[in-house]
Parts: structure tokens; C-alpha cells; sequence
């Protein structure tokens, strides 16, 4: 393997827009910023939640201690099923030269001692780790009393080889003994593929029109092909084999079952499936296992496919060659279809679905198809929220006052961070300002462009409210991070600990107590009025951690920050606190 200047430049071009952005020093800490944004899309205060490395650390306070063990970030996915957490150890080199050398072979003694600690969970074993490590710890080990996470330890660096294979053996030999725990690699070509989506599969395959009933139109540069097809054939040619999806002729579709549905057949989709959350999916689920299943070609919208080509020969029931081909709308149907073919593959005999199949080679029409033709199923994605009427509307009137927003993530990352107000972070802030939903603001933020959609960006939502909840909410993160600072150089950062947990509460307090006082809440003149506050918030929200503190400690069960704040006893106990003239 051939090291490449411009994977290179590209790596650093993007980290040095991190570094202006974040106002970092230095590359490596930049890094982490671009990795696990890439890998797990999180926002900037995930991030720096996330990193454990005592170097980062030590940035934000001259007089930080304690060692990380060789862990540099964790992040915890407890919306999987089961729960994932992720370990990170990464390793930045800023020589074009070193980039084809392997990876140090002794970060793999210390990523194993650091998990061989952790799962036997002894305190003492972290006595002298720095204190944002030992409070992830604390988060690990209390998710273990009521689940079985699983645990995956990721290995990240800008070089092009992971460790020799003979340490890469020894590794595997060790991590084999854990049970739900795996190890992987994000190298230099698997972060620039990321960026760059250069590797998109192309998916091509066959599938068969029933009878004559199909219909063709052309104009310009576009072709048209309607047709309706038998649904195990249209699950077919979405399937993970390439061989199976270019077999019209299949008769034994049981084999499906062996399979799984390809998902890059849906890249260019501005849907994402929802599983069986919504409503719709269950229907189309539950139609397909009925004993109406025969009638679903009059129940369905169809599904939509664009491609470079399609052709098929002009008689009866053709077989129709689809090359570079893409599921735009649909994706629910046949991803419903699929589970209900797993659970009963025999009402499928009489299954048909209306394909619309469009040829074109012009990447916007092929874009304006997929944005046109989603609309059947009502719970949509920030992806398809970015259009949306209401956010363009948002955008304009915000630049008149000076800031970029970002209907799409990243739309505006060559602009300052001072002068960028992300969607979805604007939409957390509104959920814990103004609906009064912290713990989904900060752990449940899919629903912001889903089922809590109209209630946050509401009509009522203007550029003031964003401008003014967003200043608020910046304000909470640069006094979290000032105590975190000030913590860690004094050595006190497991007494107020919470901190680090409770943003979207005290930023929920914070109208709250001045709205008794006549304070519009929702004119940015009154910023400097709210955020005055934030102590008297701050201390309201630290009452209701020590009612928590004290009553597990009367049941005998173990506090948790994460745990407490994710649940709904804050609410209960902050309503007890705040005057009864409030509202929370």
C-alpha cells in the first residue's frame, strides 16, 4: 500500500477547520473531534463529554491529574439493543512519512489492563485515573447492574496499517475470553471514505414484470418505466447477493430467508426506516400477514427506483435489467415486507407491489425524485425535515441576523462556530427551553425531527426564540466547562459530577425563574436577564441530585448521574423545589 498526499491533506485540511473552529492548539485533539463525529455523529459537546484523554484534559486545565489507561474517548449508545460501549484509542501522526507504519503495539497492554480492570469492577484499580475517566467508569459499571452492554474497543489513527499480525493475533486471542466484545479498526482509508463516499456500491440486478402490465414514457433525460412485479421478486433484488439478484428465474425464494436486505440499495433514500415504530410500517406489515394480503397492490403507494439504465425486451412478463440502481422511496415497504416474509413467507403467493423504475443520469433530477416521491409515511428524519418549509424560512431569517444555519449538518462548517446554529442542536435547545423536555433533549434528540417535530418547531418558532435558547444553552456549556477547569486543577470534580449531566435541566429552569417577573421569554433582548440565573438554577438542580443521593441510599441501591438524569425524578423533584407558581 501506497501512502496518499492527498488522503493526507484531506485529513489535515479538515482538522485544521476543527482547530479554528474549536479554538484547539493542537491536531491530535482536533482528531478526536473528526473521529468521533465521523463514527458516531456526534455533536461538539458529545465530544468533548466523550474524550478521556488526560492530554485533552489537561488543555482545558493547567493543573489536571490523573492518568486516561490508554482509553482517549468513551461513548456510550444506550439506544441500541443491547446498549453499546465504546472504547477509543487513538493515535494521530502529523509525518506524511510515518503514515505506513503500524500501529504501536504497546497501546495494546493498555487497552487490556484498562478492560480487564474495568470488568472487574475495583475502584481501586482506577485511584489514580484522571476524573472524567473514573466518572465514565462509574457510568459503565452502573449500566452493567441492569443490562448486558456490549462492548466494542476501536482503534483509530491517520496511518494506513493497523498492528502486525502477529500483535493483531494476540489482541484477538485476549478479547475472545470477553463475551459481547469485538475490536475494529478506523485507519486512514476508512476515515477518508467516510468523508468522501467514493467506495458506493453499485447495485444492479433483474427483476420481472407480471404479465403486460407495464407502461413506458421518455422525455428528455429521463425514462420512465411503471410496472407491477411479485413482492418476493422485489425483495429479491434488494438482497445481499449479487448472484441472487440476477436471478429472474428464482424459484425457491425460501432462500431469502438466508439473506439480509443491502442497505447501500438505499444511499441515495432521504428516509431512514424506522424498525417498527411507526405506525405505517406496522401496517404495511400487518396487511402483508392478513388475510386481505391479495389486496395490498390497492393498499400501498408503491416503491420508486432510479438508475443509469434499464432495458428489457418487448413481449409478455419481460425481465428488466436494472444497472446502478437505487431504492429512493420505499424503503419502509420493503423493509416491512422482508419482516413479514421472515415470520410468514406463505401469504406471499399473491403479493404484488406497484414499481416505479426511472432512468436518468442527472444527479439533481435523480434528487428531486427521491425528495418528491417520500411523503407516505408522516415520521420523517432531519434529512428530509432540511427542506422543509419552516427550517428554509428559519435559515433566511436568521442570516439577516448574522448566523449560519445548518438545515443540513455541516452545510455551513467553513463559517466560524461563533456565527453556525446546527438544526439539531437548535432544536435540543427549544426542546428543553421552551417544551420543557430535558432528558429527551439531551438522550432522546431523534424525536426532535420525528414525532416531537410540529411541537418543537412549532408556528409559533421564530429566529428569536432559536437565537435566544441556543445563546442560553451556550452559556450553560461554557460554565460547565469553566467548573470542569477549575475541578479538575482543585481536584474536586466527583462532587459536583452532575454537572456534567444536567445542562438541558438548568437551561430549562432558567426561563422558568424569570417569567414570574415579567420577563418575556422569547425576546434575545432578555439573554443577559436569564442567563443571570443560571445559579440559582444550577443550585436547584443540585438539591434534586442530593433527594436522589438520599433516597438510594435508604433503598441500598447505587446513585448514578447518567441513570438519575435520564429518568423522570428530576422533574418530580425540581417541581417540588421551584415556588408553586412555576411550571415545570
Amino acid at each position: 500500500m501506497k501512502a496518499s498526499r492527498q488522503d493526507f491533506s484531506l485529513i489535515n485540511t479538515r482538522l485544521k477547520q476543527l482547530m479554528e473552529i474549536h479554538d484547539i492548539e493542537h491536531f491530535q485533539n482536533a482528531f478526536y473531534y473528526l473521529v468521533l463525529e465521523l463514527l458516531f455523529d456526534l455533536q461538539d459537546d458529545e465530544i468533548d463529554n466523550a474524550v478521556t484523554d488526560s492530554f485533552y484534559l489537561s488543555m482545558a486545565s493547567n493543573n489536571a491529574s490523573g492518568h486516561d489507561r490508554g482509553i482517549d474517548a468513551i461513548y456510550i449508545d444506550d439506544n441500541s439493543a443491547p446498549p453499546i460501549v465504546h472504547l477509543l484509542n487513538f493515535k494521530y501522526t502529523s509525518k506524511f512519512d510515518n503514515l505506513l507504519s503500524h500501529y504501536p503495539s504497546r497501546e495494546i497492554d493498555k487497552v487490556l489492563s484498562f478492560f480487564h480492570d474495568l470488568m472487574s469492577e475495583g475502584m481501586d484499580s482506577f485511584e489514580n485515573a484522571n476524573s472524567a475517566l473514573r466518572d465514565k467508569i462509574n457510568d459503565i459499571w452502573k449500566l452493567m447492574d441492569s443490562d448486558t452492554p456490549s462492548f466494542r474497543i476501536h482503534f483509530c489513527s491517520n496511518s494506513y496499517n493497523a498492528f502486525e499480525e502477529s500483535e493483531k493475533k494476540r489482541i484477538d486471542s485476549k478479547i475472545c475470553n470477553y463475551s459481547n466484545t469485538s475490536v475494529e479498526y478506523h485507519l486512514m482509508p476508512d476515515l477518508v471514505e467516510i468523508m468522501t463516499h467514493k467506495s458506493k456500491t453499485i447495485i444492479s440486478g433483474k427483476i420481472k414484470a407480471i404479465d403486460k402490465k407495464f407502461f413506458e414514457k421518455s422525455e428528455g433525460d429521463i425514462r420512465a418505466l411503471i410496472l407491477e412485479v411479485d413482492a418476493k421478486d422485489l425483495l429479491r433484488i434488494v438482497c445481499d447477493d449479487e448472484g441472487l439478484r440476477n436471478d429472474a428465474a428464482l424459484e425457491d425464494y425460501e432462500v431469502l430467508k438466508t439473506r439480509k436486505i443491502l442497505e447501500e440499495a438505499f444511499e441515495d433514500n432521504v428516509r431512514v426506516y424506522l424498525t417498527q415504530r411507526s405506525k405505517i410500517n406496522k401496517n404495511i406489515r400487518k396487511t402483508a400477514l392478513s388475510e386481505s394480503s391479495h389486496r395490498f397492490f390497492y393498499f400501498n403507494n408503491g416503491i420508486t427506483i432510479t438508475c443509469r439504465k434499464f432495458s428489457y425486451p418487448n413481449y409478455r412478463a419481460p425481465i428488466v435489467t436494472l444497472e446502478d440502481a437505487q431504492v429512493v422511496n420505499g424503503s419502509q415497504t420493503i423493509h416491512a415486507l422482508f419482516e413479514a416474509f421472515l415470520k410468514d413467507s406463505s401469504k406471499f403467493d399473491h403479493i404484488q407491489v406497484l414499481c416505479r423504475i426511472y432512468e436518468t443520469t442527472n444527479a439533481v433530477l435523480s434528487s428531486e425524485i427521491a425528495e418528491n416521491t417520500n411523503s407516505q409515511n408522516p415520521v420523517k428524519s432531519r434529512d428530509i425535515r432540511s427542506n422543509d418549509y419552516v427550517q428554509k424560512k428559519l435559515e433566511v431569517e436568521l442570516l439577516s441576523k448574522g448566523f449560519y444555519y445548518e438545515r443540513k449538518r455541516g452545510q455551513h462548517r467553513d463559517k466560524k462556530g461563533g456565527v453556525r446554529i446546527d438544526a439539531e442542536k437548535a432544536g435540543q435547545a427549544l426542546m428543553s427551553f421552551y417544551n420543557k423536555l430535558p432528558a429527551e433533549a439531551k438522550d432522546k434528540k431523534r424525536l426532535i425531527f420525528a414525532e416531537k417535530y410540529e411541537d418543537v418547531f412549532c408556528d409559533s418558532i421564530t429566529s428569536e426564540e432559536i437565537v435566544l435558547s441556543y445563546t442560553c444553552y451556550q452559556f450553560v456549556e461554557k460554565m460547565k466547562k469553566k467548573w470542569r477547569r477549575e475541578a479538575i486543577s482543585t481536584g474536586e470534580f466527583d462532587q459536583k459530577s452532575y454537572l456534567m449531566h444536567a445542562s438541558y435541566y438548568i437551561l430549562a429552569l432558567m426561563p422558568v425563574l424569570v417569567e414570574g417577573d415579567g420577563v418575556d421569554i422569547h425576546s434575545s433582548d432578555h439573554v443577559r436577564t436569564i442567563e443571570a440565573c443560571y445559579e440559582k438554577a444550577a443550585r436547584i438542580v443540585e438539591k434534586a441530585v442530593e433527594k436522589e443521593v438520599d433516597r438510594v441510599k435508604n433503598t441500598g441501591e447505587t446513585y448514578s448521574n447518567r441513570l438519575f438524569f435520564k429518568s423522570a425524578r428530576p422533574k418530580k423533584y425540581i417541581s417540588q423545589l421551584i415556588d408553586d407558581k412555576y411550571e415545570f
